[in-house]
């Protein structure tokens, strides 16, 4: 049945796809200056659609400035009358009883858009994209994206777009590169009639985003980015800073840091690519991922549990403090294989369970072994919490550029991201940087301090925990703490942001993390490896009755690009 279930969604959201990409070529043309195309009404119902998500996101004291900022130019880009501001400010204040409903129909009526609400999202990314790309914005986009029903798909590929053109037209060529460029354009020049119908999704932006296909075509609306004569703006000072401000001056990504000044007494502390070369695949949006211990010596020890992870195409592994996390880990399988046999496992299991545990309910056995874990756990605690104000530091000096960052980790790992965070939420300019922050077993206090994330973060903040986890619990014996431990129980936090998931169906103990991190990540709606992202290519694989909407000529059109790509 739930095969089924799965099969109808992912039919559903073939169909959603397909709804954009078949498009008329119309669009085309309609994005090139999308507030030209709109009457009053429809400008006026933008800009309201946007305030009310902007109140539903970001109705706190510390956005405010933000949102304000956000107003002020969408309004500047609809040629919108000063005196509509104080009503758009009066909807970001919740004054009156108006929802986004009816300004989204009357919006989708215009004859600009007739129903294509992919252009307003084309429309509305090619403006927040300015040499800076806010977390918040693009969570607004995303809000966005699901109220009109465009897939997040089609924003991923939109926002490939942007990186494509940005890149490829300022980056300097080698030799081989500008042989490689010529053959591309003759390529391109060949099959541009053949894909000029299909140009939909404003400009064919879509049609041209994945490694099988062409640079990609983006209409005029890109020059929203630079403003007019893109190319040229590109190859001055003033595209070099905006293309350095938002990707990073080194352009190596995350890779090319070095740790200037220390924090505490950090040992180690670097970046590694887990997937994607920065320097060829830049995107719009970063991933670090942070393991919480390590079992062995192996080159792959770090990436060895996030090799399921996809959550963006450029994705990077923070090393730090492998000999301690290594004698952590060492002491972890120590306990496991020879100190708790697979039926104390599961007393100590069903024993928290019934949340009657205390250091005396805990056997002899394992209490006396407890000198074997307890002093590598206690100097990974706090060489934890100072490898996140060091993480902290590189991400308020936007050594990954003016881009969103997503971060997620396991154990020690969410430990690292949890100072990380906190110790931002105490500085300046800390908004803006974190789209989500998932944490998965962290052990840490489910104090009211994880109230001040919610400063940092924009998207989500997950708390992944296992009521089941009984090595966690028994780290935390000696401790008396009214607000018990993150990992083993939902934060009471009421924020929009907050999401508590209980994983104890998976996760039965504190190991289990890294050796199942996979089923985890889909569980909390992360994409993983086997969720290939939406290309050209994936959607030529799936049978014409999966997409019944791009009929026979399309799809001969879309082969005949690909193969042309190929020769």
């Amino acid at each position: 049945m739930q095969e089924d279930d799965r099969g109808t969604k992912e039919k559903k959201k073939s169909e959603s796809l397909s709804d954009s990409v078949s498009t008329s070529s119309s669009s085309s043309s309609s994005t090139r200056d999308l507030p030209s195309l709109l009457s009053d009404a429809g400008t006026y119902s933008y800009a309201a659609i946007i305030s009310l998500g902007l109140r539903e996101l970001f109705d706190n004291q510390w956005d405010r400035k933000f949102c304000l900022q956000c107003i002020s130019v969408l309004l500047q880009h609809l040629n919108l009358r000063k005196q509509v501001e104080p009503v758009m400010i009066s909807l970001l204040d919740g004054h009156g009883s108006q929802c986004i409903d009816a300004y989204r129909e009357l919006l989708l009526l215009e004859p600009g858009i007739s129903g294509k609400a992919v252009l307003i999202i084309e429309d509305l990314l090619y403006l927040s994209v300015r040499g800076k790309y806010d977390s918040r914005m693009r969570v607004l986009i995303q809000h966005l994206s699901d109220q009109l029903n465009v897939p997040q798909e089609i924003l991923e590929l939109y926002e490939v777009s942007v990186v494509r053109f940005l890149t490829e037209e300022s980056r300097p060529l080698s030799e081989q590169e500008q042989t490689e460029l010529k053959k591309k354009k003759r390529n391109r020049k060949m099959k541009r009639y053949a894909l000029i119908g299909l140009a939909t999704l404003g400009g064919g932006a879509v049609l041209g985003l994945t490694g099988g296909l062409a640079a990609p075509l983006i209409g005029a609306g890109v020059g929203t980015l630079l403003g007019a004569g893109s190319a040229a703006v590109l190859g001055s000072t003033a595209g070099i800073a905006i293309i350095g401000s938002l990707f990073g001056v080194a352009g190596a990504g995350l890779t090319g840091f070095k740790m200037k000044k220390r924090v505490g007494e950090i040992e180690e502390f670097a970046f590694g690519i887990l997937t994607g070369d920065p320097v060829i695949h830049t995107e719009l949006h970063i991933t670090i991922a942070v393991s919480g211990w390590l079992s062995d010596e192996e080159p792959d020890n770090f990436t060895r549990p996030w090799r399921s992870l996809l959550n963006s195409r450029e994705q990077y592994f923070l090393r730090y403090e492998s000999q301690y996390l290594l004698e952590l880990g060492r002491a972890m399988d120590y306990i496991l294989s020879f100190a708790v046999s697979m039926a104390a496992q599961e007393a100590l299991k069903y024993t928290i369970l019934s949340g009657i545990i205390t250091a005396i309910a805990w056997p002899a056995s394992l209490v006396t072994l407890a000198s074997v874990i307890d002093n590598p756990w206690s100097v990974c605690c706090r060489r934890s919490a100072e490898v996140g104000k060091q993480l902290a530091e590189v991400l308020l000096t936007r050594e990954q550029g003016q881009r969103p960052v997503t971060l997620i980790g396991y154990s020690l790992g969410a430990r690292v991201i949890y100072y990380c965070l906190r110790e931002m939420s105490e500085r300046e300019g800390c908004e803006g940087i974190i789209q989500d922050a998932i944490l998965l077993g962290t052990p840490v206090s489910g104090s009211k301090d994880w109230n001040k994330l919610t400063r940092v973060v924009a998207g989500r903040i997950v708390n992944g925990y296992s009521k089941s986890d009984w090595l966690l619990k028994f780290m935390y014996r000696t401790f008396s703490m009214a607000t018990g431990v993150a990992g083993l129980q939902p934060i009471k936090i009421k924020d929009r942001r907050f999401v508590n998931i209980d994983l104890t169906d998976i996760v039965s103990g504190h190991s289990d993390y890294s050796r199942k991190i996979g089923a985890i990540l889909k569980l909390i709606n992360i994409r993983t490896v086997d969720e290939t992202p939406m290309t050209f290519e994936c959607m030529m694989k799936k049978s014409s009755s999966d997409i019944p909407h791009v009929d026979g000529q399309v799809q001969v059109i879309f082969l005949t690009s690909i193969l042309s790509e190929k020769k």
